[in-house]
């Protein structure tokens, strides 16, 4: 029972991070290509204040979650960081 360089491969997460938002879609799909539906989602402004904001998460497939807003985003208002393992 020892810790195998498959065990320390296995325990270290995975992410994807982008930039999002096009002034109009209310839906955006992300595809992350982490394998995995078992993902955080963390969704935040890139410009002040910087905070986290509030959306809608779809897992779609192992690949792919989409995100809905109430109000459509502005270009290149939000920052997804996807983390799988």
């Amino acid at each position: 029972a020892g810790i195998t360089d498959a065990k320390l491969a296995d325990d270290y997460a995975k992410q994807y991070v982008e930039t999002i938002g096009d002034n109009s879609s209310t839906s955006i799909t992300v595809t992350h290509s982490l394998g995995s539906r078992d993902v955080d989602v963390q969704v935040y402004r890139v410009a002040s204040p910087y905070d986290t904001v509030e959306c809608d998460v779809t897992r779609n497939s192992t690949s792919q979650v989409t995100l809905g807003f109430s109000v459509a985003p502005t270009t290149n208002e939000i920052r997804v960081v996807v983390q799988g393992r």
